[in-house]
Order: structure tokens, then C-alpha cells, then sequence
């Protein structure tokens, strides 16, 4: 590896589309930079809003919460959801607990196995639906109920350019538009229904975060989830998007940027008025969201009171990382 464009030491990656080979302190330093811009451009959250971080406990969402902790603009609460698939959700909500101890953050985990469910239970039960879809909903909706209820100004999850690029790509082939609007590195809050969402990685490669977790050695669940699934036009669009940005290093972020511009200047005005969920009161389309009608189908009823309920009336023990319980 040659050495870093800024110093004498040995370089610990090569960034094609910025011409740029760092070491590991100065990568640090560019991928900071690079978040703070992201944030900034985007107008995701102020300094000092309070922001929640979504954290499964992958190198994505661990590299997102590191970085968002080391940048210190925003007032961090780690939550974690315990999907109940065995080992694997243990594994994920320890590496979580031990992160956020190490980092002094405060965390809440919100486990389905304490509502009687998982994701396996309710997978079985709606076997019309694949299982990942049934974990985004499930994850969509705690992150917005722990964020209004416990007021909190957003919630940040770590998609990053990389798979974002391909859900672009797929929704305009299939002529998806409705989801391809919905695709944006901001989407705004709406007063007691929704939380704002950010996606602070919207211009981040998947390799820098992986380069990143290894030079920092940071700890992080690398099983994928059991029932993780791609498609077969995920696949094909995704090797077309590598072949494009081997030719073109910076091609998806220029992609990337250009939905972005056209997303957010039509937001905002649909004709829709926004609806409150019959059962539990948060966002919906319909008459119930898609949270209550989806456990609704598979327990016999819907989950999204009790979830809400148990959220404020747990607030009292989110663990702050430096407490004895931790």
C-alpha cells in the first residue's frame, strides 16, 4: 500500500473516487468531514438536536454510531431491536450493550420476546410475506415510536450508497414510484405521527465503512441474519452499479445526489393528509399502520398500544452506559 496523500504513513485504504490514499488517522479525519458535509447539505438535524441511533449491531450501524459519537452535533441514544432469532439477535444485542458501554452512550433495547413474538413467530404466521419485510416494518415502526414518545427530534439508521443506489435503481425499472419517492436521505417529521429520517451514510460507500470497522478494529456482529434475502434484480442492478462505478469512480454518488435534488424539491406536496393508525395512533396510510395491521394478521391482534405503553413506561431504566447496571 503506498503512503497516506497527507503524511509519511502507510496508507490503510485507497478512495478511488476522491484520487486519495489514507492512513488510518487521516481516514478518520476524511470520513468525519465527510459525515459532517452529509449532514449539513441535507439539513438531517442541528447541533445538540437529540437523535436516535438505530443500531443492529453490523459493521454499518456500529460504523454510524462510532462516528456520529466521535463528531459529538447531536445528543445520541443507541436503540437496538432484539428480533428473537435465537443466537443471532443474542449475539447482536450484546455486541450493542458492550458498544455502548465502551463509548459511554446511553442504549435502549427493545425486545419482541418481551411481547410474546419474533420475527421467526410472525414469519411463520405470514409466510404470504418474506421475512426481511416483516423485520423493516417491525423496525420502522419502534424506531418511531421510541423517538416520539421519549422525544427525540430524529432517527438515523445506516443504509449507506451502496444498497441505496440499488433500491433506486430497482424502483424505477419496476416503475415503483410511489417507494421511489419515499427514498431520500431526509424524510420529514410530522408532528405526533412521525419522527424525522435521516440516512447520514446516503453518500458513504460500503467499503469505506468495512475498511473503517477493521482500521479501528471495532466489534460487530459479521454473521448475516438468517433470513437475510436478495433478489435477483437486486443482484443483476447491483453488479451493473459496480461495472458503472469501476469506469467511473464517483458514479453513484453523482446518482445518488441527483435523485436526492429531485426527491427533496417535490416533498412535501402531496395532496395527502398525512393519517393517525385507528390502534395506536402513529403514521398510517390506511386506517390502521402497517405495524398493527401486519401483528394484527399474525397474533390475533394489533401490538402497537402495548409497544408504546411499554416504551414510556420503561424510559425510566435506559441505561446510561456508565451506570452499574451496564
Amino acid at each position: 500500500m503506498p503512503k497516506c496523500h497527507y503524511c509519511e504513513r502507510e496508507a490503510v485504504v485507497r478512495l478511488p473516487y476522491a484520487k486519495l490514499n489514507l492512513c488510518e488517522k487521516h481516514f478518520e479525519e476524511y470520513l468525519l468531514r465527510k459525515l459532517e458535509r452529509s449532514i449539513a447539505r441535507y439539513g438531517m438535524f442541528k447541533k445538540g438536536e437529540r437523535v436516535i441511533v438505530g443500531v443492529s449491531g453490523g459493521k454499518d450501524s456500529i460504523v454510524l454510531a462510532d462516528l456520529l459519537s466521535k463528531l459529538g452535533s447531536a445528543r445520541l441514544l443507541v436503540v437496538h431491536v432484539d428480533l428473537g432469532i435465537g443466537e443471532y439477535s443474542r449475539k447482536s444485542s450484546e455486541v450493542v450493550r458492550r458498544f455502548s458501554v465502551e463509548r459511554g452512550l446511553d442504549y435502549f433495547i427493545v425486545r419482541l420476546l418481551d411481547y410474546n413474538t419474533s420475527i421467526p413467530e410472525l414469519a411463520s404466521s405470514l409466510r404470504s410475506r418474506r421475512p426481511c419485510s416483516i423485520c423493516g416494518v417491525v423496525k420502522r415502526y419502534v424506531l418511531n415510536a421510541v423517538a416520539l414518545d421519549l422525544g427525540f427530534d430524529a432517527v438515523a439508521t445506516a443504509h449507506h450508497g451502496d444498497d441505496i443506489s440499488v433500491y433506486i435503481l430497482k424502483s424505477f425499472l419496476t416503475q415503483d414510484y410511489d417507494q421511489l419517492y419515499k427514498i431520500s436521505p431526509v424524510n420529514p417529521g410530522i408532528k405526533g405521527l412521525a419522527a424525522r429520517r435521516v440516512k447520514p451514510f446516503y453518500e458513504f460507500y460500503e467499503f469505506e465503512i468495512e475498511k473503517f470497522a477493521e482500521a479501528k478494529n471495532l466489534m460487530y456482529v459479521s454473521e448475516k441474519c438468517p433470513f437475510k434475502h436478495i433478489g435477483w434484480l437486486e443482484k443483476i442492478i447491483r453488479d451493473l452499479l459496480e461495472k458503472a462505478e469501476e469506469e467511473a469512480p464517483g458514479f453513484k454518488i453523482a446518482l445518488l445526489r441527483s435523485h436526492a435534488r429531485r426527491v427533496l424539491a417535490v416533498e412535501g406536496r402531496s395532496a395527502e393528509k398525512p393519517k393517525a393508525c385507528a390502534s395506536c395512533g402513529l403514521i398510517s396510510e390506511g386506517s390502521e399502520c402497517s405495524f398493527c395491521r401486519l401483528t394484527r394478521r399474525a397474533l390475533g391482534y394489533p401490538l402497537g398500544l402495548q409497544v408504546r405503553r411499554s416504551i414510556v413506561s420503561s424510559a425510566g431504566f435506559t441505561i446510561r452506559a456508565d451506570s452499574k447496571q451496564a
